[in-house]
């Protein structure tokens, strides 16, 4: 089995070890493409007007190969699945972000993007998250937990092939997590908010930050929700479709009807 790994934290950053790791424990191909730098928040951003840069790195973790790329989590995948790779991976993993993409987020999210571009190739992936937003956390571990999580997912039986899979795992020690539950995304959760400031020559900016309390006023206990999962202590497994067509419109057909623009 050939695995591609990705992220959107940067090819230095610790979480997509436990990925490749995780991915070695199933005896996968391991191939890691993923941005030079940190390309977090650049959702399906891909880069159109300027060379994409890639360099290969030596292999520290016994990949079949590593490279580098000075572009987004995006221009990764596709760089990947045309140019870098010789045969089409059978699985791509993304991950495993630093702090959760919950809710609205899969939206914004690099990591989510990644492994729905893989998607879009009609590669089965899967988008890791864990939802700790410190400075500091505690990776080791990780790389058993989504290994089995990626050996089920493999053996479930699938309404398509190429499925989609957006993963969120609680901060919480493995031995406190009660299990996993198949969610949706939390459609109402919104703590994004801006921080006026003045720079030293007196222009006024705005500092994007999550207001907590602003969130508060619309979570939902729904037992269906990411959110809700990861607040009970759940591993949050929410099946993604990239199909945004909302056909269910009939008023609108209506309005429509018999219309002759000339």
């Amino acid at each position: 089995m050939r695995v591609l790994v990705t992220n959107d934290d940067g090819i230095g950053a610790q979480g997509i070890v436990m990925l490749e790791r995780a991915a070695q424990r199933l005896g996968a191909e391991v191939y890691v493409v993923a941005p030079e730098r940190q390309h977090s928040a650049q959702s399906h951003a891909i880069t159109i007007h300027q060379p994409v840069f890639a360099r290969e790195l030596p292999r520290t973790h016994g990949e079949a190969r590593r490279v580098a790329v000075e572009g987004t989590p995006c221009d990764c995948v596709r760089l990947a699945m045309i140019k870098l790779l010789e045969h089409k991976p059978d699985l791509c993993l993304s991950g495993i972000n630093h702090g959760g993409n919950l809710g609205w987020n899969v939206f914004f999210s690099g990591t989510v993007s990644a492994a729905a571009e893989a998607h879009s190739f009609g590669v089965p992936a899967i988008a890791f998250s864990l939802t700790n937003w410190a400075d500091r956390i505690e990776w080791e571990g990780l790389d058993v937990l989504c290994a089995g999580l990626i050996r089920r997912l493999m053996d479930a039986r699938h309404s398509r092939p190429d499925w989609l899979y957006n993963v969120n795992i609680p901060a919480i020690p493995v031995e406190q997590m009660r299990g996993v539950r198949i969610t949706r995304q939390n459609p109402v959760v919104k703590g994004d908010n801006f921080e006026e400031r003045q720079s030293p020559d007196g222009r006024r900016y705005f500092w994007p930050v999550w207001d907590d309390v602003k969130a508060q006023r619309t979570r939902q206990n729904n037992p269906d929700y990411d959110t809700t999962a990861i607040r009970e202590g759940y591993i949050s497994l929410t099946p993604l479709r990239y199909e945004v067509s909302d056909t269910n419109e009939p008023g609108v057909a209506q309005a429509f009807a018999g219309w002759n623009p000339a």
